[in-house]
This record gives structure tokens, sequence and C-alpha cells, in this order.
């Protein structure tokens, strides 16, 4: 069990750092694009993205989780049906995004998303050379590897937006680096030291395949329309300027701590997965969650850090309020805590357990959202906070409470 702890923080620990060196180069990012955008344009730039992270999360959905999570005896047949299926997966996504990106500018009232989001979408079509390989790595728990590669890319990426809003090429030099980290991830993962498959169609292993896929892909749906709802719904709600206010708070906030915790999530399935192969999955679970409170214990003290880093970072027309960016910390914190019980639902292949979860925070956001009908951003970071308070009913035993409440029933009958 100590070398699982080891592991985990050495997976962590990789990731981790891949993050932070990611997100010193956000900074820059958010420096850059505050420095040469309007507030307006701001808004319009991270809707754009919002959109595109809704349309790429579902990757996730392709084969990857069954790669990383399924048996040794059945790897080759996933690997080869698998590849086929990330081509799939990926050539819809790029058709569907761009097709999508006029009626999201229509909806929006706001023409410049319509280049951005379709420009965008062309990132997608070079992604299945490599994702494959990318999958395995992630099984062998070669974190240090993986994370390394990431890392880069993810600094290129921020880097050339940074150089691009520079040079005044807008809102598109988000789209630029879009391009670039594609480019670079397939470039560096190409060689990556693991067994080739190829691509192969097996019916059966393409079948089961796909019905695993179609049960991810609506989770990871879900997952992703939380993720953005606030953007989503705020675009609507706020008038452009408060929304691009709103925008960068949670840049400067959320954005920030986040990176732990994708960190710590993106180490820990594989490994849950590998302790489920092992049937030793379930006594791991409390130390896992112990070292979920220390990710959230992180989110606590940037909190309070707020007041002090954002007058020293930022100019004074983005300083507009502390209050937005303390709410949006604070409800960042069960956000911990579901990613975690669904990743080990996802490790256990209860797929369908953890699109409830996913679903009941999804609806629960949108329900505030909703009711709240918020017109500024601190009303609007109060209905979030709200929110992510209900998700945490989704940790309940709710099988052990219907059984507490219904047992006494049948005895007194």
């Amino acid at each position: 069990m100590f070398g699982q702890h080891v592991k985990l923080l050495n997976n962590t620990s990789w990731l981790l750092s891949s993050e932070i060196a990611a997100k010193i180069s956000r900074v820059a990012v958010i420096f850059a694009l505050a420095a040469n955008l309007t507030a307006i344009e701001y808004g319009t730039a991270m809707l754009a993205l919002a959109c595109h992270e809704i349309f790429k999360i579902i990757l996730r959905s392709g084969a990857g989780s069954q790669i990383i999570q399924c048996e040794s005896t059945l790897l080759p047949s996933y690997a080869q049906n698998g590849a086929l299926i990330q081509w799939l997966v990926c050539v819809v996504l790029a058709a569907s995004q761009a097709s999508l990106a006029l009626p999201i500018s229509y909806f929006y009232n706001n023409p410049e998303l319509f280049t951005t989001i379709a420009l965008m979408a062309l990132a997608y079509l070079i992604y299945p050379i490599v994702s494959v390989k990318v999958f395995l790595v992630q099984r062998a728990n070669n974190m240090r590897f993986y994370s390394i590669r990431n890392a880069f890319c993810i600094f290129a990426e921020n880097l050339s937006i940074a150089i691009f809003a520079t040079l005044d090429c807008g809102i598109l030099s988000v789209v630029y680096g879009k391009w670039i980290f594609a480019i670079l991830w397939v470039g560096l993962f190409y060689f990556s030291p693991v067994q080739s498959y190829g691509v192969s169609f097996q019916f059966s292993i393409f079948i089961t395949l796909c019905k695993t896929s179609g049960q991810l892909l609506c989770t990871e749906l879900v997952r992703a329309l939380r993720l953005q709802m606030d953007m989503l719904i705020g675009a609507r709600l706020l008038n452009p300027e408060l929304f691009g206010v709103y925008c960068f708070a949670k840049s400067a906030g959320v954005g920030l701590s986040q990176s732990v915790n994708n960190a710590f999530n993106a180490g820990l399935y594989p490994l849950l997965c590998n302790q489920n192969r092992n049937q030793s999955l379930k006594p791991y679970i409390p130390t896992v969650y112990l070292f979920t409170t220390g990710v959230a214990a992180i989110f606590i003290v940037q909190t309070l850090l707020v007041p002090y880093y954002v007058p020293l970072l930022f100019k004074q027309s983005w300083q507009q309020n502390h209050l937005v960016i303390i709410l949006l910390c604070l409800a960042a914190l069960p956000a911990i805590f579901i990613d975690t019980q669904c990743n080990i639902l996802r490790a256990k292949a209860a797929f369908h357990h953890e699109f409830k979860v996913r679903l009941f925070c999804l609806l629960s956001t949108l329900t505030c959202l909703t009711l709240f009908q918020a017109t500024d951003p601190e009303s609007f970071a109060y209905s979030i906070l709200l929110s992510s308070v209900i998700w945490l009913f989704a940790m309940l035993p709710i099988n052990a409470i219907k059984k507490r409440l219904i047992s006494p029933i049948f005895i007194r009958s």
C-alpha cells in the first residue's frame, strides 16, 4: 500500500510540475489579453474557448478510458479498434464544431465567434495520429514522460497566444495558439516508448467499445456543460462588458488553482485502474479522499491570498471586485471531491453511476443560474457557489440512506 501512496505522489508531482509550468505561462496570457483586448473582446475570446472546450472534452469519450482500464489480455484488440474509434470521433467532432459555429454566433449575437470557433475545430483532425500512444503512456503510469511533453505543449500554446495578442492579432490569437498546441502534441508523442498496435476493425470489439464510448460521451458532455455552464449562461445574462469582467475573475481565480485539481485527477485515474485490476481498490479509497482533502486545502489558501495577489499582478481596470474571485474559488472546492468520486466510479467501470453524478451537478447548476437570473458578476458568482454546495449531495450514499429510511417502515408494519 505504501508503494501505491508513493506512486500517487510521484504521478501528482510530475503532473503538478507540468501544470505549474503551464500556469505560469497562462498568467502571461492573461496579462497579454488584458493589456491588448477590451473587456468585450476578452469576454468573446473566453466564450469561444469555452465552446471549444465543450467540444474538445468529448475526446475523452472515445476509447481512451477503456484502453487505460482494460485487462492486459484485451489490450491489443482494444488499442487497434480504439484507434479507429478515435479517428471517427475526431472527424465528427471537427465537422460538428465547424457547422455549429454559425448558430452559436447568432445565439450570442456575436459574429466574431463564428470564425474563432470554426477555425479552432481544425486542430482535431491530427490528434488521432497519437491518441492511442498517449493512452498507453498513461496506462503505464509513465507520468514523467507525459507531463514533460504536456507542459511543453501548453507552455508553447500560452506563449504563442501572448505573442500574437501583443502583435495585435486580437481574438484570433487563441486560434493560432490551439493550432500550435495540436502540432506540437502530435510531434512530441509520436515517438512515445510504447508498443504500436496499428488500426484494426473487429466487429464484436468495435461494438463493445462503441457502447461504452456512448455512455462516456453522455458523461463527458454533461461534465463539459457543467464546467462551462456559467460561461454559456453568463454571456446571455450579463452585458458584454460585465461578462468580460466575470471571465477575467474566473481566469485569475479558479483557473490558477484548478490546475492542481487537474494534475491530481490525471495522475489518480491510471493508478485507480491499476488498483482495480489488482482487486485492491476498496481499501485504497480512504487514502484517496485524504489526498483530495489536501488538494482542497490549496484552494482555501488561494482564496485567502486573493486580496493580495490581484492588486499586485493586474492593473486597476481589472480589479473591480475581489469578492467575485473569492466566491469562485470557494465554489471550486466541491468539484474536487466530485471529480475524485467520478474517477473512482470510472475505474470500476461504473459508467452509468458516474453519469448520474455528473448529471445531478449539471442540473443543479442550471437550476440555480436560471432561478437567480443575475445581472452582475457578484450575484452571478453567488449563484455558482450555491449550486456547487448542492453538488455535495451527490456524494451521499443514497442506497444506504434508502435502506435506513425504508427498513423501520417494514419493521413497524
